[in-house]
């Protein structure tokens, strides 16, 4: 196999490469195999007709077809690897040339990982929500209980449960309302102080991503796209509906469903291709510590035994996926440790 031409335009790149044409006929005769399997010719079992009969059986045009695109899908791997592409969605092939005794030649067009020219992204300045809870708010939230664990009286009339001790033991496993009162707060500062570290990473990730020059590939975009509706559906699933019931209820087309979503697919990956820059540019690796630290979390969080989650995730697409998510997490780290940030 040899490289003809490679070029490049924005984020599509155009490749023409060629094989010796005895590679193409090797494939033919595999591709003549595996008709054979599949039709059906009278008093033969699958696979066993004679290669005349599957020749009358089958033209001789589709056979090469299937063969051209069998041999193009083997050297795929090998041109993508010397080219050093990273392709972010499914090429365009075109055959240039399928002469006899000529090599065979092809063109492959694709879109590739953007290139990324990082602004400004060490120092940035956010505002970092407060994570107080007051004592409306935890009043707020008892007065919820009040109302569930409400009793109607013989006069059809609600009545609501003093905030007593004897409340805090009816509606929890604490003895006094003090206490109750103090599991509450623990609780609500707990999900504040999540809420606005996830805020804070979100407004470090829209600065940097200000300051980004990036021109996303199309494939990118639907792509993730395709995320958020398995997201959609993996939600969904969770009341016993589907995506398709979803579309229903709302009276939408997948179309205009995937057209809504294009903002967002398009600031999710631009947060993704900007954080992977940064780790790139800062040298962050992912060790295989990390990856042990993840899949322990993982095992504590839903019981699966751990040696059985790392025999699985061997797999090195799932590692592949794992070691981008981890690298973006830290690269996250990374901007909250040098950013400015004032407390609100």
């Amino acid at each position: 196999m040899k490289i003809n031409s490679n070029n490049r335009s924005g984020n599509k790149v155009t490749i023409e490469a060629e094989t010796e044409y005895s590679n193409f006929t090797a494939a033919v005769e595999k591709a003549y195999i595996e008709v054979g399997r599949e039709v059906k010719i009278q008093g033969f079992r699958p696979g066993k007709a004679p290669r005349n009969l599957v020749e009358q059986a089958v033209s001789r045009q589709t056979v090469e077809q299937q063969a051209a695109q069998d041999l193009i899908g083997d050297l795929y791997p090998k041109i993508i690897n010397e080219a050093k592409l990273e392709p972010v969605d499914y090429p365009n092939v075109e055959i240039k040339q399928l002469e006899s005794g000529k090599p065979f030649v092809f063109k492959i067009t694709v879109d590739v990982y953007p290139e990324v020219k990082l602004g400004k992204y060490q120092g940035l300045k956010v505002e970092k929500k407060s994570a107080a809870v007051t004592e409306e708010e935890i009043l707020a939230l008892l007065g919820r209980l009040q109302e569930r664990f409400s009793i109607t009286n013989a006069e059809g009339k609600k009545e609501l449960l003093s905030l007593d001790d004897e409340f805090a033991k009816k509606v929890s496993s604490f003895g006094t309302l003090a206490e109750l009162k103090e599991e509450v707060k623990t609780t609500m500062l707990k999900d504040k102080e999540a809420e606005a570290e996830a805020d804070l990473r979100n407004k470090l990730v829209a600065e940097a991503i200000a300051k980004v020059e990036v021109e996303l590939p199309a494939g990118m975009i639907e792509r993730e796209i395709d995320i958020m509706l398995d997201e959609l559906a993996g939600s969904l699933a969770q009341s016993g509906l589907t995506v398709e019931d979803y579309l229903r209820g709302t009276k939408k087309e997948m179309e205009n469903l995937r057209q809504e979503m294009r903002k967002a697919a398009e600031g999710r990956v631009k947060g993704k291709v900007v954080l992977k820059a940064i780790a790139e540019k800062e040298e962050i690796k992912v060790t295989d510590d990390d990856i042990k630290k993840e899949l322990t979390q993982i095992s504590a969080e839903t019981g699966q035994p751990l040696d059985h989650l790392e025999k699985n995730f061997n797999e090195s697409a799932r590692r592949g996926y794992m070691e981008e998510y981890l690298m973006r997490q830290k690269a996250l780290d990374y901007l909250v440790a040098k950013a400015e940030i004032k407390s609100a």
